[in-house]
Protein backbone atom coordinates (compact mmCIF):
# COMPACT_ATOMS: atom_id res chain seq x y z
CA UNK A 1 0.00 0.00 0.00
CA UNK A 2 1.23 3.46 -0.95
CA UNK A 3 -0.22 6.64 0.59
CA UNK A 4 0.46 10.11 -0.83
CA UNK A 5 -0.67 13.06 1.29
CA UNK A 6 -1.95 15.51 -1.30
CA UNK A 7 -3.62 17.92 1.13
CA UNK A 8 -4.46 18.62 4.80
CA UNK A 9 -0.81 17.87 5.58
CA UNK A 10 0.36 20.26 8.30
CA UNK A 11 -2.69 22.40 7.55
CA UNK A 12 -6.42 22.12 8.21
CA UNK A 13 -7.54 22.49 4.63
CA UNK A 14 -7.38 20.78 1.24
CA UNK A 15 -8.08 17.25 2.50
CA UNK A 16 -6.90 14.74 -0.13
CA UNK A 17 -5.02 11.45 0.26
CA UNK A 18 -4.12 9.04 -2.53
CA UNK A 19 -4.25 5.34 -1.65
CA UNK A 20 -2.71 2.85 -4.07
CA UNK A 21 -3.56 -0.76 -3.30
CA UNK A 22 -4.62 -3.96 -5.10
CA UNK A 23 -4.54 -2.35 -8.52
CA UNK A 24 -6.69 0.65 -7.49
CA UNK A 25 -5.91 4.33 -7.12
CA UNK A 26 -8.32 5.79 -4.59
CA UNK A 27 -8.66 9.36 -3.31
CA UNK A 28 -9.87 9.94 0.20
CA UNK A 29 -11.53 13.35 -0.27
CA UNK A 30 -10.59 15.99 -2.84
CA UNK A 31 -10.76 19.29 -0.99
CA UNK A 32 -10.16 22.94 -1.76
CA UNK A 33 -7.28 24.73 -0.06
CA UNK A 34 -8.66 27.73 1.83
CA UNK A 35 -6.97 30.47 3.82
CA UNK A 36 -4.00 32.65 2.88
CA UNK A 37 -2.64 33.25 -0.62
CA UNK A 38 0.06 30.59 -0.34
CA UNK A 39 -2.48 27.88 0.42
CA UNK A 40 -4.90 29.13 -2.22
CA UNK A 41 -2.14 28.93 -4.85
CA UNK A 42 -1.99 25.17 -4.31
CA UNK A 43 -5.39 24.91 -5.97
CA UNK A 44 -3.80 26.14 -9.21
CA UNK A 45 -0.53 24.24 -8.97
CA UNK A 46 -2.03 21.04 -10.39
CA UNK A 47 -2.80 17.75 -8.70
CA UNK A 48 0.25 15.68 -7.66
CA UNK A 49 -1.25 12.75 -9.60
CA UNK A 50 -2.97 12.16 -12.92
CA UNK A 51 -6.75 12.57 -12.42
CA UNK A 52 -7.36 10.27 -15.39
CA UNK A 53 -5.83 7.39 -13.45
CA UNK A 54 -8.00 7.74 -10.32
CA UNK A 55 -10.60 4.97 -9.99
CA UNK A 56 -12.62 6.22 -7.01
CA UNK A 57 -13.05 9.18 -4.72
CA UNK A 58 -14.34 8.19 -1.28
CA UNK A 59 -15.84 11.41 0.08
CA UNK A 60 -16.11 11.77 3.85
CA UNK A 61 -18.45 14.79 3.81
CA UNK A 62 -19.52 17.85 1.85
CA UNK A 63 -17.47 20.70 3.33
CA UNK A 64 -15.45 22.44 0.61
CA UNK A 65 -12.11 21.73 2.25
CA UNK A 66 -12.94 18.06 1.65
CA UNK A 67 -15.00 18.19 -1.57
CA UNK A 68 -14.28 21.54 -3.20
CA UNK A 69 -11.82 20.36 -5.88
CA UNK A 70 -14.02 17.58 -7.27
CA UNK A 71 -15.20 19.65 -10.28
CA UNK A 72 -11.57 20.53 -11.05
CA UNK A 73 -10.72 16.82 -10.82
CA UNK A 74 -13.44 16.09 -13.39
CA UNK A 75 -12.32 18.97 -15.61
CA UNK A 76 -8.80 17.49 -15.59
CA UNK A 77 -9.98 14.06 -16.71
CA UNK A 78 -11.36 12.07 -13.77
CA UNK A 79 -14.05 9.65 -14.98
CA UNK A 80 -14.35 7.34 -11.98
CA UNK A 81 -16.97 7.16 -9.25
CA UNK A 82 -17.51 9.35 -6.19
CA UNK A 83 -18.79 7.26 -3.29
CA UNK A 84 -20.38 8.86 -0.21
CA UNK A 85 -23.60 8.87 1.86
CA UNK A 86 -26.89 10.17 0.34
CA UNK A 87 -26.97 13.41 2.39
CA UNK A 88 -23.36 14.11 1.45
CA UNK A 89 -24.17 13.66 -2.25
CA UNK A 90 -27.12 16.07 -2.08
CA UNK A 91 -25.33 18.70 -0.02
CA UNK A 92 -22.08 18.47 -1.96
CA UNK A 93 -23.87 19.30 -5.20
CA UNK A 94 -25.25 22.46 -3.60
CA UNK A 95 -21.89 23.42 -2.11
CA UNK A 96 -20.06 22.87 -5.37
CA UNK A 97 -22.60 24.84 -7.40
CA UNK A 98 -22.22 27.75 -5.01
CA UNK A 99 -18.44 27.44 -5.15
CA UNK A 100 -18.51 27.46 -8.96
CA UNK A 101 -20.58 30.65 -8.98
CA UNK A 102 -18.08 32.33 -6.67
CA UNK A 103 -15.14 31.04 -8.72
CA UNK A 104 -16.61 32.48 -11.94
CA UNK A 105 -17.56 35.76 -10.29
CA UNK A 106 -14.09 36.15 -8.78
CA UNK A 107 -12.42 35.30 -12.09
CA UNK A 108 -14.50 37.94 -13.89
CA UNK A 109 -13.49 40.53 -11.30
CA UNK A 110 -9.80 39.64 -11.68
CA UNK A 111 -10.13 39.74 -15.49
CA UNK A 112 -11.55 43.28 -15.41
CA UNK A 113 -8.69 44.50 -13.23
CA UNK A 114 -6.07 42.67 -15.31
CA UNK A 115 -7.45 44.08 -18.56
CA UNK A 116 -6.93 47.62 -17.28
CA UNK A 117 -3.30 46.69 -16.63
CA UNK A 118 -2.94 45.16 -20.09
CA UNK A 119 -2.59 41.70 -18.59
CA UNK A 120 -4.55 38.44 -18.55
CA UNK A 121 -5.99 36.90 -15.42
CA UNK A 122 -6.20 33.21 -14.63
CA UNK A 123 -9.62 31.68 -15.32
CA UNK A 124 -11.91 30.13 -12.71
CA UNK A 125 -10.79 26.80 -11.27
CA UNK A 126 -14.07 25.38 -12.56
CA UNK A 127 -17.53 26.45 -13.63
CA UNK A 128 -21.10 25.17 -13.46
CA UNK A 129 -20.60 22.82 -16.42
CA UNK A 130 -17.83 21.08 -14.47
CA UNK A 131 -20.13 20.81 -11.44
CA UNK A 132 -22.85 19.19 -13.55
CA UNK A 133 -20.37 16.68 -14.97
CA UNK A 134 -19.13 16.03 -11.45
CA UNK A 135 -22.68 15.42 -10.19
CA UNK A 136 -23.01 12.56 -12.68
CA UNK A 137 -20.15 10.72 -10.99
CA UNK A 138 -21.78 10.38 -7.52
CA UNK A 139 -22.70 6.83 -6.44
CA UNK A 140 -24.11 7.03 -2.88
CA UNK A 141 -24.18 4.05 -0.54
CA UNK A 142 -27.63 3.25 0.81
CA UNK A 143 -26.76 3.57 4.50
CA UNK A 144 -23.98 3.61 7.07
CA UNK A 145 -22.33 0.21 7.36
CA UNK A 146 -23.07 -0.93 3.81
CA UNK A 147 -20.07 -2.78 2.31
CA UNK A 148 -19.32 -1.47 -1.20
CA UNK A 149 -16.95 -3.60 -3.31
CA UNK A 150 -14.52 -1.45 -5.33
CA UNK A 151 -13.00 -4.47 -7.07
CA UNK A 152 -12.54 -8.15 -6.26
CA UNK A 153 -10.08 -7.36 -3.46
CA UNK A 154 -11.04 -3.98 -1.95
CA UNK A 155 -14.17 -3.03 -0.01
CA UNK A 156 -15.16 0.25 1.59
CA UNK A 157 -17.64 1.01 4.38
CA UNK A 158 -18.92 4.38 5.60
CA UNK A 159 -19.56 4.85 9.33
CA UNK A 160 -21.14 7.80 11.16
CA UNK A 161 -18.44 10.38 11.97
CA UNK A 162 -20.87 12.60 13.92
CA UNK A 163 -19.41 15.74 12.29
CA UNK A 164 -22.17 17.04 10.03
CA UNK A 165 -25.25 15.54 8.42
CA UNK A 166 -24.19 12.46 6.46
CA UNK A 167 -20.51 12.73 7.41
CA UNK A 168 -18.53 9.51 7.58
CA UNK A 169 -15.29 7.98 8.62
CA UNK A 170 -14.21 5.48 6.02
CA UNK A 171 -13.08 1.89 6.46
CA UNK A 172 -11.09 0.51 3.55
CA UNK A 173 -10.52 -3.26 3.59
CA UNK A 174 -7.64 -4.28 1.35
CA UNK A 175 -5.21 -7.21 0.92
CA UNK A 176 -2.60 -4.89 2.49
CA UNK A 177 -4.68 -4.48 5.65
CA UNK A 178 -7.53 -2.33 6.93
CA UNK A 179 -7.21 1.45 6.63
CA UNK A 180 -9.47 3.82 8.58
CA UNK A 181 -9.74 7.47 7.56
CA UNK A 182 -11.42 9.69 10.14
CA UNK A 183 -12.52 12.42 7.72
CA UNK A 184 -13.55 15.08 10.21
CA UNK A 185 -14.53 13.42 13.46
CA UNK A 186 -17.39 15.04 15.33
CA UNK A 187 -17.81 16.37 18.83
CA UNK A 188 -20.11 14.57 21.25
CA UNK A 189 -23.56 15.80 22.28
CA UNK A 190 -24.02 18.06 19.28
CA UNK A 191 -27.54 19.06 18.30
CA UNK A 192 -29.18 17.21 15.41
CA UNK A 193 -26.39 14.73 14.51
CA UNK A 194 -25.41 11.54 16.33
CA UNK A 195 -22.18 11.03 18.25
CA UNK A 196 -19.22 9.56 16.32
CA UNK A 197 -19.30 5.81 15.85
CA UNK A 198 -16.71 3.35 17.15
CA UNK A 199 -13.85 2.60 14.75
CA UNK A 200 -12.96 -0.96 13.80
CA UNK A 201 -9.53 -2.42 14.50
CA UNK A 202 -7.16 -0.91 11.94
CA UNK A 203 -3.73 -1.54 10.53
CA UNK A 204 -3.50 2.04 9.28
CA UNK A 205 -5.27 5.18 10.51
CA UNK A 206 -5.38 8.69 9.09
CA UNK A 207 -6.78 10.92 11.83
CA UNK A 208 -7.77 14.58 11.75
CA UNK A 209 -6.20 16.77 14.43
CA UNK A 210 -7.96 20.14 14.17
CA UNK A 211 -8.40 20.44 17.94
CA UNK A 212 -5.79 17.87 18.94
CA UNK A 213 -4.19 20.27 21.43
CA UNK A 214 -7.22 21.36 23.43
CA UNK A 215 -10.42 20.45 25.21
CA UNK A 216 -13.75 22.00 24.28
CA UNK A 217 -15.80 23.78 26.88
CA UNK A 218 -18.77 21.84 28.16
CA UNK A 219 -22.04 22.18 26.25
CA UNK A 220 -23.56 23.79 29.36
CA UNK A 221 -20.87 26.50 29.46
CA UNK A 222 -21.16 26.95 25.70
CA UNK A 223 -24.91 27.45 25.82
CA UNK A 224 -24.48 29.90 28.72
CA UNK A 225 -21.97 31.96 26.70
CA UNK A 226 -24.26 31.85 23.68
CA UNK A 227 -27.14 33.21 25.81
CA UNK A 228 -24.85 35.87 27.25
CA UNK A 229 -23.98 37.18 23.78
CA UNK A 230 -27.64 37.25 22.75
CA UNK A 231 -28.79 38.96 25.94
CA UNK A 232 -25.89 41.45 26.03
CA UNK A 233 -26.23 42.63 22.44
CA UNK A 234 -29.78 41.93 21.26
CA UNK A 235 -31.25 42.59 24.69
CA UNK A 236 -29.75 46.08 24.54
CA UNK A 237 -30.93 46.76 20.98
CA UNK A 238 -27.70 45.99 19.08
CA UNK A 239 -27.11 43.69 16.13
CA UNK A 240 -25.48 40.32 16.77
CA UNK A 241 -23.59 38.92 13.77
CA UNK A 242 -22.96 35.18 13.62
CA UNK A 243 -20.52 34.25 10.83
CA UNK A 244 -21.51 30.71 10.06
CA UNK A 245 -20.71 27.90 7.71
CA UNK A 246 -23.76 27.18 5.58
CA UNK A 247 -23.59 23.49 6.33
CA UNK A 248 -24.34 22.22 9.85
CA UNK A 249 -23.22 25.24 11.88
CA UNK A 250 -26.02 27.47 10.59
CA UNK A 251 -28.53 24.73 11.36
CA UNK A 252 -27.07 24.19 14.85
CA UNK A 253 -27.30 27.92 15.58
CA UNK A 254 -30.97 27.91 14.51
CA UNK A 255 -31.54 24.88 16.75
CA UNK A 256 -30.10 26.76 19.74
CA UNK A 257 -32.04 29.97 19.01
CA UNK A 258 -35.24 27.95 18.59
CA UNK A 259 -34.86 26.50 22.07
CA UNK A 260 -34.17 29.95 23.57
CA UNK A 261 -37.33 31.21 21.85
CA UNK A 262 -39.37 28.22 22.97
CA UNK A 263 -38.29 28.72 26.60
CA UNK A 264 -39.09 32.44 26.43
CA UNK A 265 -35.40 33.38 26.86
CA UNK A 266 -34.92 35.07 23.49
CA UNK A 267 -35.17 38.89 23.53
CA UNK A 268 -37.64 40.40 21.10
CA UNK A 269 -35.82 40.37 17.76
CA UNK A 270 -35.74 39.15 14.19
CA UNK A 271 -33.41 36.34 13.15
CA UNK A 272 -32.13 36.53 9.59
CA UNK A 273 -30.63 33.49 7.93
CA UNK A 274 -28.91 35.53 5.24
CA UNK A 275 -27.40 32.84 3.06
CA UNK A 276 -29.03 31.20 0.03
CA UNK A 277 -26.69 28.23 0.44
CA UNK A 278 -27.55 27.79 4.12
CA UNK A 279 -31.25 28.00 3.25
CA UNK A 280 -30.83 25.31 0.58
CA UNK A 281 -28.84 23.00 2.85
CA UNK A 282 -31.45 23.49 5.57
CA UNK A 283 -34.00 22.06 3.13
CA UNK A 284 -31.74 19.03 2.63
CA UNK A 285 -31.75 18.46 6.39
CA UNK A 286 -35.52 18.22 6.28
CA UNK A 287 -35.27 15.34 3.78
CA UNK A 288 -33.03 13.16 5.97
CA UNK A 289 -34.49 12.99 9.50
CA UNK A 290 -33.29 9.37 9.78
CA UNK A 291 -29.75 10.79 10.13
CA UNK A 292 -30.73 12.92 13.16
CA UNK A 293 -30.11 11.93 16.77
CA UNK A 294 -33.05 11.31 19.10
CA UNK A 295 -33.22 14.93 20.29
CA UNK A 296 -33.15 16.20 16.71
CA UNK A 297 -35.93 13.88 15.55
CA UNK A 298 -38.11 14.90 18.50
CA UNK A 299 -37.66 18.61 17.74
CA UNK A 300 -38.83 18.21 14.16
CA UNK A 301 -41.94 16.12 14.79
CA UNK A 302 -44.36 19.05 14.94
CA UNK A 303 -44.73 22.74 14.15
CA UNK A 304 -43.10 25.11 14.86
CA UNK A 305 -39.68 23.53 14.53
CA UNK A 306 -36.08 24.81 14.56
CA UNK A 307 -36.22 25.72 10.87
CA UNK A 308 -39.63 27.41 11.00
CA UNK A 309 -40.48 29.56 14.03
CA UNK A 310 -41.87 33.05 14.48
CA UNK A 311 -38.76 35.35 14.57
CA UNK A 312 -36.95 33.54 11.75
CA UNK A 313 -36.63 35.13 8.31
CA UNK A 314 -34.93 33.60 5.25
CA UNK A 315 -33.32 36.20 2.96
CA UNK A 316 -32.63 34.71 -0.46
CA UNK A 317 -31.93 37.70 -2.68
CA UNK A 318 -29.21 40.33 -2.58
CA UNK A 319 -31.83 43.07 -2.24
CA UNK A 320 -33.35 41.33 0.78
CA UNK A 321 -29.88 41.10 2.32
CA UNK A 322 -29.23 44.81 1.79
CA UNK A 323 -32.54 45.68 3.44
CA UNK A 324 -31.39 44.09 6.72
CA UNK A 325 -28.90 46.89 7.36
CA UNK A 326 -31.59 49.49 6.68
CA UNK A 327 -33.84 48.11 9.39
CA UNK A 328 -33.77 49.02 13.06
CA UNK A 329 -31.17 47.34 15.26
CA UNK A 330 -31.81 44.43 17.59
CA UNK A 331 -31.38 41.72 14.97
CA UNK A 332 -29.52 38.42 14.87
CA UNK A 333 -27.85 37.97 11.47
CA UNK A 334 -26.51 34.55 10.51
CA UNK A 335 -24.48 34.73 7.29
CA UNK A 336 -21.57 33.11 5.51
CA UNK A 337 -18.79 32.65 5.19
CA UNK A 338 -17.91 31.11 8.52
CA UNK A 339 -14.33 32.44 8.50
CA UNK A 340 -15.34 35.82 7.02
CA UNK A 341 -13.38 35.13 3.83
CA UNK A 342 -16.27 36.26 1.60
CA UNK A 343 -20.03 36.16 1.32
CA UNK A 344 -22.70 38.37 2.82
CA UNK A 345 -21.17 38.47 6.31
CA UNK A 346 -18.52 40.87 4.93
CA UNK A 347 -21.18 43.48 4.15
CA UNK A 348 -22.72 43.09 7.61
CA UNK A 349 -19.30 43.46 9.24
CA UNK A 350 -18.75 46.66 7.29
CA UNK A 351 -22.02 48.05 8.66
CA UNK A 352 -21.63 46.84 12.25
CA UNK A 353 -18.03 46.13 13.21
CA UNK A 354 -17.30 49.75 14.20
CA UNK A 355 -20.38 50.02 16.44
CA UNK A 356 -19.85 49.56 20.19
CA UNK A 357 -23.37 48.22 20.67
CA UNK A 358 -22.92 45.47 18.05
CA UNK A 359 -21.51 42.00 18.65
CA UNK A 360 -19.88 39.18 16.73
CA UNK A 361 -20.35 35.61 17.85
CA UNK A 362 -17.88 33.17 16.29
CA UNK A 363 -19.16 29.60 16.48
CA UNK A 364 -16.61 27.87 14.27
CA UNK A 365 -12.91 27.42 13.64
CA UNK A 366 -11.04 30.46 12.28
CA UNK A 367 -8.03 29.44 10.18
CA UNK A 368 -4.78 31.37 9.99
CA UNK A 369 -4.85 34.13 7.39
CA UNK A 370 -8.60 34.71 7.49
CA UNK A 371 -10.45 37.89 8.45
CA UNK A 372 -12.26 35.95 11.17
CA UNK A 373 -8.94 34.92 12.72
CA UNK A 374 -7.68 38.51 12.72
CA UNK A 375 -10.79 39.68 14.55
CA UNK A 376 -10.60 36.82 17.06
CA UNK A 377 -6.92 37.58 17.67
CA UNK A 378 -7.85 41.13 18.70
CA UNK A 379 -7.08 43.32 15.69
CA UNK A 380 -7.95 46.98 16.31
CA UNK A 381 -8.66 47.57 12.63
CA UNK A 382 -9.33 45.38 9.62
CA UNK A 383 -9.57 46.15 5.91
CA UNK A 384 -12.94 45.47 4.28
CA UNK A 385 -13.55 46.36 0.62
CA UNK A 386 -10.43 48.52 0.67
CA UNK A 387 -11.58 50.51 3.71
CA UNK A 388 -10.03 50.46 7.18
CA UNK A 389 -12.76 49.55 9.69
CA UNK A 390 -12.37 49.93 13.45
CA UNK A 391 -13.18 46.84 15.53
CA UNK A 392 -15.36 48.24 18.29
CA UNK A 393 -18.00 45.48 18.47
CA UNK A 394 -17.95 42.92 21.28
CA UNK A 395 -16.47 39.60 20.21
CA UNK A 396 -17.34 36.15 21.53
CA UNK A 397 -15.71 32.87 20.51
CA UNK A 398 -17.84 29.87 21.42
CA UNK A 399 -15.90 26.72 20.53
CA UNK A 400 -18.15 24.28 22.39
CA UNK A 401 -20.41 24.20 19.32
CA UNK A 402 -17.47 22.87 17.35
CA UNK A 403 -18.33 19.99 15.07
CA UNK A 404 -14.76 18.70 15.49
CA UNK A 405 -13.67 16.29 18.19
CA UNK A 406 -11.31 17.66 20.83
CA UNK A 407 -8.19 15.96 22.20
CA UNK A 408 -9.87 13.58 24.70
CA UNK A 409 -12.36 12.35 22.08
CA UNK A 410 -9.62 11.87 19.48
CA UNK A 411 -7.39 9.99 21.92
CA UNK A 412 -10.23 7.70 22.94
CA UNK A 413 -11.16 7.08 19.32
CA UNK A 414 -7.60 6.14 18.31
CA UNK A 415 -7.25 3.90 21.36
CA UNK A 416 -10.27 1.84 20.29
CA UNK A 417 -8.69 1.02 16.91
CA UNK A 418 -5.14 0.19 18.11
CA UNK A 419 -3.55 0.96 14.72
CA UNK A 420 -0.12 -0.28 13.70
CA UNK A 421 0.51 2.84 11.60
CA UNK A 422 -0.92 6.21 12.64
CA UNK A 423 -0.80 9.37 10.53
CA UNK A 424 -1.95 12.76 11.84
CA UNK A 425 -3.50 15.08 9.25
CA UNK A 426 -5.83 18.10 9.08
CA UNK A 427 -4.16 20.21 11.75
CA UNK A 428 -1.88 23.21 12.12
CA UNK A 429 1.76 22.29 12.83
CA UNK A 430 1.87 23.35 16.47
CA UNK A 431 -1.37 21.46 17.11
CA UNK A 432 -0.07 18.34 15.37
CA UNK A 433 3.14 18.39 17.40
CA UNK A 434 1.27 18.77 20.70
CA UNK A 435 -1.21 16.03 19.79
CA UNK A 436 1.57 13.66 18.71
CA UNK A 437 3.25 14.18 22.09
CA UNK A 438 0.06 13.28 23.95
CA UNK A 439 -0.40 10.16 21.82
CA UNK A 440 3.13 8.97 22.57
CA UNK A 441 2.64 9.60 26.28
CA UNK A 442 -0.86 8.19 26.71
CA UNK A 443 -1.23 5.54 24.02
CA UNK A 444 2.39 4.42 23.51
CA UNK A 445 2.01 4.88 19.76
CA UNK A 446 4.44 6.75 17.52
CA UNK A 447 2.38 8.81 15.04
CA UNK A 448 3.81 10.25 11.86
CA UNK A 449 3.04 13.80 10.72
CA UNK A 450 3.35 13.77 6.92
CA UNK A 451 4.48 16.61 4.71
CA UNK A 452 2.47 17.83 1.73
CA UNK A 453 3.00 15.48 -1.25
CA UNK A 454 4.92 12.98 0.90
CA UNK A 455 4.50 9.33 -0.11
CA UNK A 456 4.87 6.42 2.30
CA UNK A 457 5.00 2.73 1.47
CA UNK A 458 3.50 0.29 3.98
CA UNK A 459 4.14 -3.44 3.83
Amino acid sequence: MHITFCGAAKTVTGSCHLIETAGLRILLDCGLFQGGRELAERNRSGFPFDPRQIDYVLLSHAHLDHAGMLPKLVRDGFSGKIVCTPPTADIAKLMLADSASLQVEDAAYRARKAKRRGEKAEPALYDMADVLRCAERFRPVSAYGEARALNDHVTCLFHDAGHILGSAFIELRTPDGTLVFSGDLGNRHQPIVCDPGTPPAADVMLVESTYGNRCHRSIEDTEAEFREAVETIVGQGGNLLIPSFSLERAQEVLFELYHLWKRGELPRCRIFLDSPLAISTTRVFERFPEYFDEEGRAAFIGEPNPFDFAPLRFTQTTDESKEINKKSDGNIIIAGSGMCTGGRIIHHLRHNLWKKDSGILFVGYQADGTLGRRIVDGADRVRIFGEEISVAARVWTVNGFSSHADQPILLDWIKQATPKHLFLVHGEEKTLDAFAGEIRKRLSLDPHIPDWKETVELS
